[in-house]
């Protein structure tokens, strides 16, 4: 179920994943903190993979942000949408964290792609994998930050 309110808008999309996860019994992760542990300090790894695709998709003329925070559109007490376009695809990402109920809450990070011709489909197919390992790897991290 897609509790995100801000989300929805951007919808229909050709792509959708979502990771989630609960808090219980830790103090209140604000979508501000979730958005910083997450798109921060980035491990030398993926540092890496963004180099590599970013001289892979340059010449395709895929546009190269190297800052989620340049890419927010818009943001309320729970969620921050980050999204952007191009002329092969528009992507947008929902950081989402809801308020604290019975000692829990949930977090989560939406990503929807919509293709905007054959070449954004290629691309997107292209990074899938990695694309859910980074972003799978990046939400378990800032949890786990968070709960120590």
């Amino acid at each position: 179920m897609l509790r995100s309110r801000l989300i929805k808008k951007y919808f229909p999309a050709n792509y959708k994943d979502c990771f989630r996860d609960k808090i219980y019994r830790k103090p209140y992760m604000s979508v501000n903190e979730l958005f910083n542990l997450m798109f921060s300090q980035y491990p030398k790894w993926i540092m890496r993979m963004y180099y590599i695709r970013n001289l892979i998709v340059k010449p395709f003329g895929v546009k190269i942000n190297k800052s989620f925070a340049n890419m927010v559109i818009e943001q309320n007490e729970n969620e921050i949408i980050i999204g952007a376009k191009d002329k092969h695809l528009t992507f947008h990402v929902s950081l989402f964290c809801s308020d604290v109920k019975d000692k829990t809450q949930e977090v989560s990070i939406t990503t929807i792609v919509k293709y905007e011709n054959i070449l954004g489909r290629i691309y997107f197919a292209a990074i899938w994998l990695f694309h859910r390992i980074i972003v799978s790897y990046l939400f378990k991290r800032a949890i786990k930050i968070h709960n120590t």
